[in-house]
């Protein structure tokens, strides 16, 4: 125990690394062969002579947490075993790792040497398979299946018979061995791209990495949580093969065969996959020109709109409107007296000290006045005046939400908990005046892509479509508290406690169900479900808020006796972070991506403001509780 974590300070001790964080990227040459050789790290010895079994065990450990180390780990494995130990790049994460210390050896029989087992047992937290795909996250305190290597003796010296399959590494550890990458897959409807990060060890080749992306793209999504939830839209089992990936300069070159049709639209799909993913796999990448059996390949028409250079080099410009998470100055919402207001968030403003001046939504009874943020109407952060005045027409609020595309208003009755939903036209919304759900109990309210209404009501997970009555029983762990949609569409996050469980955790799944299972609601489905639940964030004690910060991150509330904090957390399976700064007495957070403000509610019925999620935070002037940006 402690072997690598040892061996790992030590090196950065010298060189000031972290030893936590986001996993940090090593430069390479774009049109090398060659691994990065920048790379900061251990550099393993081979099993030193008459060492102990337990000694053998820690030297493998260390040796095949390098890559590509393959021929020092090699060094610890008995012959048979060589052939068969391709872990690739796959890992599980510790936040312990305990290795016995010496172990008698058994008595030699008549058939075979002396032999012993080394039982390594640890706390795991993530789990990344061979194309280093996020599988599984364990909640914090949760111990993994022990793992027992055994040992022979080989001319005298002992050596592993049986290695894992994948590399074991400590959490402190993971960012100094491993980077991010993210691979972009398609939404059922075939509108957005859906990430999914995989993480490549620090030392592989760039050729390596990029064909073992574009690989990864063919295979479709193999993440089990999202597996059957998103697609590819060029498939192996539909006989794409990869004939070459070729990177030269700037641009990569992705060779394809198989039964293609050059004017497919499912061509011009995977190229908005491969852009962009491979436009992100590395700094200097910035185009990709697809060839089809050795033939350049040009799209027929734009595939965003505005006019566009349809040259063999594709552009990530060029396939902007697949963003998964678009960012743009956005107003958010909150309420305040029982009524519901709205404030621009744009965070070009809010570098200024500046901030959207306080904007009424209803204009006459009954009736919400559809705002966008208003480039003239900024006032000083912690300016205090009254608002314009908002007619008391409606029933007093608590909570409010707003569709993604501004067509439909949610609010929640603050005297009985009762949920209206309604539709907006011509820059209005006019609330039905029949409640859409009552019982009250209602926690959390947000709208997916498709404008349908998400709520966590007394611990369940509903789904209330826009324009029919009724509503969508979603299948999920029980007692949910808070919920968010990811701007995709796809994936949902949510705070929840299972039945037997402590204290609440945090959770990823891909939203299925509905009719052929693809994740859309048919005209007759009574149900949705939610494919396999991963845990995120295992290091956080006590989840209590959430929204989506952009695409690959969340930012979350920890409730804690001594004071609720911010942390942000990867949902790609990494440790949760905590922020640098929270502000004083934090009970809900919101966020728009990097285009807006982070906006806070305190209590006191009191809203802060951050640029950024390393802080400052500073206080409105203005009251308010339940801020939410529109999704």
């Amino acid at each position: 125990m402690g072997l690598l974590t040892a061996a790992v300070a030590c090196v950065a001790g010298c060189v000031g690394m972290p030893s936590n964080g986001a996993v940090q990227e090593a430069t390479a040459s774009v049109t090398s062969a060659a691994p990065d050789v920048n790379l900061v790290g251990p550099h393993p010895s081979g099993p030193q002579p008459g060492a102990d079994p337990s000694q053998i065990v820690r030297g493998f450990l260390l040796a095949s947490a390098s890559y590509p180390t393959y021929p020092v780990a090699q060094d610890y494995l008995v012959s048979s075993a060589l052939k068969a130990w391709k872990p690739g790049w796959a890992v599980t994460v510790f936040k312990d790792l305990n290795v016995p210390g010496p172990v008698p050896a058994a008595k030699s029989s008549h058939t075979a040497g002396p032999q012993v087992n080394v039982t390594v047992t640890g706390t795991a937290q993530a789990s990344f398979d061979g194309s280093g795909q996020y599988v599984s996250a364990q909640s914090q305190g949760q111990p993994a299946a022990p793992y027992s290597f055994i040992l022979v003796k080989v001319d005298g010296q002992w050596r592993i018979k049986n290695p894992p399959n994948y590399r074991m590494l400590l959490a402190a550890d993971f960012p100094l061995f491993y980077k991010a990458q993210d691979l972009y897959f398609v939404d059922p409807q075939d509108q957005v791209l859906v990430p999914d990060s995989v993480f490549v060890p620090l030392g592989t080749t760039v050729s390596e990495v990029l064909d073992n992306l574009v690989r990864a793209l063919i295979d479709g999504p193999v993440t089990p949580w999202l597996e059957g939830a998103a697609d590819t839209e060029l498939q192996a089992d539909a006989g794409t093969r990869v004939l070459g990936v070729t990177p030269a300069g700037s641009t990569v070159t992705v060779n394809l065969g198989g039964p293609l049709s050059r004017t497919s639209p499912k061509i011009v799909l995977f190229a908005a996959q491969l852009v962009w993913t491979l436009t992100g796999s590395l700094p200097n990448i910035q185009s990709v020109v697809i060839e089809i059996n050795g033939q350049p390949w040009t799209p027929g028409n734009a595939p965003c709109p505005g006019d566009r250079d349809l040259g063999p080099a594709q552009t990530l410009a060029a396939y902007e409107c697949f963003d998964p998470y678009p960012s743009s100055p956005s107003s958010f919402y909150y309420v305040n007296g029982g009524q519901l207001w709205a404030r621009c968030g744009s965070k070009a403003q809010a570098v200024q000290g500046l901030i959207g001046s306080v904007t009424p939504l209803v204009g006459r009874p009954g009736v919400f006045a559809g705002q966008r943020c208003d480039d003239s109407a900024f006032v000083h952060v912690g300016f205090t005046a009254p608002p314009s005045a908002q007619p008391q027409s409606l029933p007093a609020l608590s909570m409010a939400a707003i569709s993604p595309d501004g067509k439909y208003v949610a609010v929640v009755a603050s005297s009985g908990g009762d949920v209206y939903l309604g539709p907006v036209a011509d820059g209005t919304a006019a609330l039905l005046k029949t409640p859409r759900l009552t019982g009250g109990g209602v926690s959390a309210l947000s709208f997916d892509g498709n404008d349908d209404l998400w709520v966590a009501q007394s611990g369940a997970i509903l789904m209330l479509p826009p324009t029919t009555k009724g509503q969508v029983q979603v299948a999920s762990l029980a007692n949910v508290s808070d919920l968010s949609i990811a701007p995709d569409g796809v994936r949902i996050a949510f705070v929840a406690q299972p039945a037997g469980a402590t204290a609440p955790g945090l959770y990823l799944a891909a939203i299925g169900g509905g009719q052929q299972d693809t994740g859309q609601l048919g005209p007759t489905a009574t149900h949705l479900t939610l494919r396999q639940v991963v845990s995120l964030g295992p290091n956080l004690l006590r989840p209590a808020s959430l929204a989506w910060y952009d695409a690959d991150d969340l930012v979350v509330l920890n409730a804690s006796p001594a004071g609720n904090t911010l942390w942000d957390v990867p949902v790609d399976g990494q440790p949760a972070q905590e922020l640098p700064f929270t502000p004083s007495g934090v009970t809900s957070i919101t966020a728009d991506g990097d285009a807006n403000v982070l906006v806070a509610g305190l209590s006191g019925n009191n809203l802060a403001v951050s640029t950024s999620l390393q802080g400052p935070w500073n206080q409105l002037g203005e009251p308010g509780q339940s801020p939410a940006y529109p999704g």
